[in-house]
């Protein structure tokens, strides 16, 4: 592809749409020729903002358009059909997260994928920070050892979207954990380099929503609207023994208004993202450390579709390869199924 624009149909003119739009003007040699929004008005407003020259609301029109990549920005439930007819139509697909909310969705991408001989990235963009790029450098050098528990939680107090479709099922697909708890759930196993969970125990209830008059800080609830968990949490046990907690909400009673966090235990020390701390031990002497000199200024979404579209010119494999996205939605899967049934499930 020396030489020539990476021509890329994008799908969903929403927020998303408008943070991937961002990031494709880095890449110096990507142009968005299409855009595709079921809202019309939204779609022909975004392409006359971006410069974009097609615009369409049937995504399978979209897609008869000559280009290289679709970007898939449209809501959870709605992934899998438009990923399928990407690579159908013999394109490179780079989707939101999560890819999808099922499993078995996920396996019938990765078949068109291989089919079609393309790349498959999730928009996992939290692997390409500057705090998780240089704390994975770190790990990776074998200075925490093996790492045999995690703590991951993504919390935010009382901070339900109330735009969009997050707290719609259809849509969505569910609530607090496959919207934030992805991302720190994904960032995570990717920094404990362990994607073969076998069993999962969790819960997914909805606890605060729905109560009368519950204060949220984007604006009132309708508790009629709601119909996915405010708060998600799940223990997940890997093949070689290692355990990862899970805890995700966007309603929580907590101070401050939002946590980001995961801490990694290992062998030879401990970690903690994004602080950067490290805890560890020498000659019966306790050190504490900070790591400090992670990449400044770094906007994660637009490094993630840099390396992608680095990974298609150059012939390399996807940066967020779907092998493990696949692991990911597993164990996500089963905090609902183990919640539905009361007890551990095995993936």
């Amino acid at each position: 592809m020396a030489g020539s624009k990476l021509r890329v149909i994008l799908v969903g003119a929403g927020g998303m749409g408008q943070t991937h739009t961002d990031a494709w003007k880095t890449v110096d040699h990507a142009e968005i020729v299409a855009v595709c929004d079921n809202n019309g008005a939204r779609a022909r407003e975004f392409a006359q903002t971006h410069n974009i020259g097609q615009v369409f609301t049937d995504f399978r029109k979209a897609l008869r358009t000559p280009a290289d990549v679709v970007d898939v920005c449209v809501p959870n439930s709605h992934h899998t059909p438009v990923v399928l007819e990407g690579f159908k139509t013999g394109r490179h697909v780079l989707c939101e997260k999560p890819l999808s909310v099922l499993p078995r969705d996920v396996e019938k991408m990765m078949a068109a994928r291989d089919r079609a001989k393309k790349l498959l990235m999730t928009a996992q963009h939290m692997r390409f920070s500057g705090p998780s790029q240089i704390l994975k450098r770190y790990i990776e050098a074998g200075n925490v050892g093996d790492v045999y528990y995690a703590r991951a939680w993504h919390l935010r107090r009382r901070s339900l979207p109330t735009w969009g479709v997050f707290a719609s099922r259809k849509h969505s697909g569910g609530g607090a954990g496959v919207d934030i708890g992805v991302h720190s759930l994904d960032l995570t196993m990717w920094l404990m380099d362990n994607f073969e969970p076998v069993s999962v125990s969790g819960i997914a209830p909805c606890m605060l929503a729905k109560r009368k008059g519950t204060y949220n800080r984007w604006g009132s609830v309708d508790p009629r609207q709601i119909d996915v968990e405010d708060f998600a949490v799940g223990f997940t046990r890997f093949k070689n023994g290692a355990t990862l907690s899970l805890e995700a909400s966007w309603m929580l009673n907590i101070q401050p208004v939002s946590i980001v966090n995961t801490w990694l235990f290992g062998t030879k020390g401990g970690v903690e993202h994004p602080s950067l701390n490290v805890s560890t031990e020498r000659d019966q002497i306790q050190l504490d450390s900070t790591i400090s000199n992670p990449p400044q200024n770094v906007n994660a979404y637009h490094v993630e579709i840099q390396r992608f579209a680095e990974a298609i010119a150059k012939g390399k494999p996807s940066p967020v390869p779907a092998e493990q996205t696949l692991q990911v939605i597993k164990v996500l899967d089963g905090i609902y199924r183990s919640h539905k049934l009361g007890k551990e499930v095995k993936l």
